[in-house]
């Protein structure tokens, strides 16, 4: 059956989507959420496999679209609970052979939402096999990043096992038929690592959860999880001396840490509810953002507010942030830096409704349109 389009510009081919695992509701846990509901038609839904999921995180229609886990992830000790981790990342060698050794053969589309082992799947020979990559994974190809969050014998464990998940991704990564990235930075990495081309499809935010025409109240807000690669401790002494208010939201293991050497004119609130986020973003004059990331949802969220955004010239923030246009680019996460962009910000006057149209840009209804129009084209060849 050729895959076909209805009224609502959906597919209803018969169709599987493989996510890497679901350990909450994030960011690629809600790309996974779009496809499901938006990409397939209603009377055609997808089946989700995945390595491990915690359902009681997730909406219950996506939790019950999800019809296989590994079982060895599921044993006691290893299953996450809630939002206790459990230790089934620690199988991470095992799951390039669980993912090719997952039976879809009833599928004509196969969706890898990717950032690990998702693409190592082998769907039958005349099926359509589509990768949408958040990153190649970072365990084999950027060991590095992670390897600065681990500590001790997990750290030392990831070095060995480097080359030899490289060996399988390279190999994994011949086989689909097309890569989708989310942002250039991440098309960088699929062209270097895989030595593939790949579609730029930015993935999709709910931009009309927030309000541009809310009044601005001179204060600056800064929303992430509390660990050094996302750098607030820059952040938070960039404020000091200044004559602005500086919201940091956040939890993570940096929390005591940061709370003992806060400026007086910065406030650290734990974890806030989604409306509480979006009043934040509404009435905040400057977001602050230095972290490298793959993409980043929050930089789109605080423009769909009307927020104009302090970024790091880096990673996903040169697909969102025009310098100057959006908000203004650092070259590095420094304190001097920083402190100068937040003037700067602050001594002019920004555009909301501009910014609410560039964030537009990159809304859930362009999302399943540009996914559409990526996985009908590679199903159907050139017209």
């Amino acid at each position: 059956m050729t895959a076909q389009r209805t009224e609502l510009g959906a597919l209803r081919a018969r169709g599987a989507i493989v996510h890497d695992w679901f350990q909450g509701y994030h960011g690629a846990e809600r790309v996974a959420e779009v496809m499901r509901s938006a990409v397939f038609a209603p009377d055609a839904p997808p089946d989700i496999y995945t390595f491990e999921a915690a359902k009681e995180l997730l909406p219950p229609q996506l939790a019950a679209a999800i019809v296989h886990e590994s079982w060895i992830a599921n044993l006691p000790g290893i299953r996450q609970r809630g939002h206790d981790p459990g230790r089934w990342r620690y199988l991470l060698p095992y799951m390039p052979y669980y993912y090719r050794r997952l039976d879809l053969d009833e599928y004509e589309i196969v969706i890898s939402s990717a950032h690990a082992c998702a693409h190592h799947v082998r769907p039958r020979a005349d099926a359509t096999h589509v990768v949408y990559c958040y990153t190649p994974m970072r365990y084999a190809w950027l060991p590095e990043t992670d390897a600065q969050r681990l500590r001790g014998i997990r750290r030392a464990t990831l070095r060995a096992l480097t080359m030899h998940l490289r060996r399988l991704d390279a190999e994994a990564a011949r086989r689909p038929d097309a890569y989708a990235a989310i942002s250039t930075a991440v098309q960088d990495r699929i062209r270097r690592f895989y030595g593939r081309d790949s579609a730029l499809i930015h993935p999709p935010v709910d931009v009309d959860d927030f309000d541009p025409a809310r009044e601005k109240d001179g204060s600056f807000l800064w929303v992430h999880r509390l660990v050094s690669y996302k750098h607030p401790h820059a952040v938070a002494e960039a404020f000091r001396g200044l004559p602005h208010l500086l919201t940091m939201v956040g939890v993570g293991p940096l929390e005591d840490e940061l709370r003992r050497a806060l400026p007086p004119n910065v406030t650290l609130l734990g974890w806030v509810s989604r409306e509480q986020l979006a009043d934040l973003y509404a009435r905040s004059s400057g977001f602050i953002h230095v972290g490298e990331e793959d993409f980043g949802i929050t930089m789109v969220e605080a423009m769909a507010s009307g927020t104009p955004v302090i970024a790091l010239n880096r990673g996903g923030a040169r697909d969102i942030v025009r310098d100057g246009d959006d908000g203004i680019l650092v070259p590095e996460p420094d304190v001097e830096l920083i402190r100068a962009a937040v003037e700067q910000m602050a001594a002019r006057t920004w555009d909301a409704a501009a910014l609410a149209r560039r964030a537009s840009d990159f809304s859930r209804e362009r999302f399943v349109e540009r996914m559409l129009d990526f996985v009908h084209a590679v199903r159907d060849g050139p017209s």
